[in-house]
């Protein structure tokens, strides 16, 4: 990812989106890139969220609504990145 002042910064990325919601819980907002067709939740790494990451791998636990939420909520930014992509041929809408 490159940041305003046009240096890059670290990132990290994953599929899982059992993780990435657990990260959305603990405040990282992720943003959505897409791979080959694979969409990727994509992270600035610092030192918490990487600490955020150890503390899932160690069985954190986390109130079950609100994790169920976080999931959900990015599988629909999944499905709509996705449905907007398809919406777009040749950078025109088809409608």
């Amino acid at each position: 990812m490159r940041r305003e002042n046009g240096q890059s910064e670290k990132v990290y990325s994953t599929l899982d989106a059992y993780q990435a919601g657990f990260l959305v819980l603990r405040q990282f907002i992720p943003q959505l890139v897409d791979q080959n067709g694979k969409i990727v939740f994509v992270f600035v790494q610092t030192d918490e969220l990487l600490r955020a990451l150890d503390d899932y791998q160690c069985g954190a636990v986390v109130e079950a609504a609100r994790f169920a939420f976080a999931i959900k909520t990015l599988k629909s930014r999944i499905h709509s990145t996705r449905r907007n992509k398809e919406d777009f041929h040749g950078g025109k809408k088809v409608e």
